[in-house]
């Protein structure tokens, strides 16, 4: 496999037909197994507290995958992507009630979401940039809106219940048990979004990224295309929105205010936008990152006492956040992936890295 600029080409049609590339080297085949010991195993050796953040975290990267296919494939910026999360996780509250079978609650969820997320494409063909990150702002208002009103379907602001997820007749309960779900459900999204970069629809998005006017002149249908990411990312959105549902069993419009989408393009900035790997590692990088800081304002404040910065936690982890931000869009803006990336290309030449 060789890098040129943001895409990856392959020079074997085996390994380029392969579901999962690179897994023809033998050292990528060990960390792939390590990596899914280390998994299945951190759960039995973790706090509950951190289950539950690695639940969260598994979230997040359902939902960052899906805002990374709209705007770091496609080039379709969003800031109602916590609007399909939240579509999804009342749409699962609704059907979850009504009787509808777990396995096909998160899927049906997302459906919906993919639906409503196909209204957006319609304006979308003619704004772009700002222009469309204000009409998907309008959305996210307009869904807000009718969360908020629409009481005897969503409870309004005062939320609702979320019955807990049964299959085969055992309840999941308890973060360990959501915690294997999560983490299934994201590696089969992360594999599906990775594969579709090779398809036509992958590949045409990326056009449509580049330059619209030429991807048309070579006969892609614009409109089909961005309606297409739309819908994808939605689906995504939905699903995650489904599975926090599921996961909190009580929702309710503060669960997916405009800072969660703020916090979802902040998550694919900084993992790198147009990379599966980005859109996990950021993902994971800023679910984590609120929760190091916490720690670290706690250590502090016992350290030094008379800086009183635990009464300033909240400022301090906003400022810090924000600042990550700012220092990846200056320094990296191809996000930690890059630094994975560079890693890895380290290693493998390594003695003879330079």
């Amino acid at each position: 496999m060789s890098n040129f600029f943001y895409r990856n080409y392959r020079l074997s049609y085996i390994e380029d037909r392969s579901l999962l590339h690179g897994l023809q080297n033998f050292w990528t085949k060990f960390w792939l197994v390590a990596l899914v010991v280390v998994l299945l195993l951190l759960p039995l050796v973790l706090q509950k507290y951190w289950i539950y953040t690695l639940n969260l975290a598994a979230i997040a990267v359902i939902g960052a995958l899906g805002l990374n296919l709209l705007t770091g494939y496609a080039g379709q910026i969003s800031l109602a992507h916590a609007s399909f999360l939240a579509i999804g996780a009342y749409s699962t509250a609704a059907l979850a009630k009504a009787g509808a079978p777990f396995l096909l609650v998160i899927p049906l969820s997302g459906a919906i979401a993919a639906l409503v997320g196909c209204l957006i494409a319609i304006p979308a063909l003619r704004l772009k940039g700002l222009y469309l990150a204000l009409a998907t702002l309008a959305f996210f208002v307009i869904v807000d809106f009718a969360i908020r009103k629409a009481e005897f379907l969503t409870g309004g602001g005062a939320g609702t219940h979320v019955p807990s997820p049964s299959m085969f007749g055992y309840t999941l309960t308890g973060d360990q048990s959501f915690y294997y779900l999560s983490i299934g459900l994201a590696t089969l999204c992360a594999i599906f979004v990775a594969n579709l970069q090779r398809t036509w629809v992958g590949r045409a998005m990326m056009a449509v990224r580049d330059s619209d006017i030429a991807a048309e002149m070579a006969g892609i249908s614009i409109f089909r295309t961005k309606l297409t990411a739309f819908a994808l990312s939605s689906f995504l959105g939905g699903m995650a929105g489904s599975l926090l549902g599921y996961y909190l069993q009580f929702i309710n419009p503060d669960n997916f205010s405009l800072s969660v989408s703020v916090a979802y393009i902040a998550m694919i900035i900084v993992g790198g936008m147009g990379s599966v790997t980005g859109s996990i590692l950021g993902a994971v990088f800023m679910t984590l990152l609120p929760e190091v800081l916490r720690i670290s304002i706690h250590v502090l404040s016992r350290v030094l006492p008379a800086l009183d910065v635990e009464s300033k936690g909240a400022f301090v982890e906003g400022a810090v956040y924000g600042l990550v931000i700012i220092l990846f869009l200056m320094f990296k803006p191809e996000g930690i992936a890059r630094f994975w990336r560079d890693l890895l290309v380290y290693f493998r030449s390594w003695p003879f890295a330079h």
